[in-house]
């Protein structure tokens, strides 16, 4: 029985290696990739092309963003959701949800 359960193993890890028998890749999901557009996910300012990589730390983001004016949500690029972002008293434009690409 030992045998049987150990040969089964030996196949089903066979059949996930490379052709030299070795571990596979784990492939990172496919996607778009990050340009350093507004609201694309960052941790540095130089990773946006605004120059402008912001926390926004109730929302749980942080992305690339661009200035705004104030209370005119206009003024603000249209986000991954179809609405404007909301432009804050700071003068900066928060989106409801960043941008679904990866670096």
């Amino acid at each position: 029985m030992l045998s049987r359960i150990v040969f089964a193993l030996s196949v089903v890890l066979g059949a996930c290696g490379g052709d030299d028998g070795s571990t596979p890749s784990i492939d990172a999901p496919a996607g778009a990739t990050c340009t350093n557009a507004t609201y694309d996910p960052c941790t540095t300012n130089t990773e946006c092309t605004s120059n402008n990589c912001h926390l926004f730390e109730m929302a749980g983001i942080q992305v690339c963003t661009a200035p705004c004016t104030p209370g005119d949500n206009s003024t603000c690029p249209v986000d991954a959701s179809g609405v404007n972002g909301v432009c804050n008293n700071m003068g900066t434009c928060k989106p409801a949800v960043a941008n679904d690409c990866t670096r």
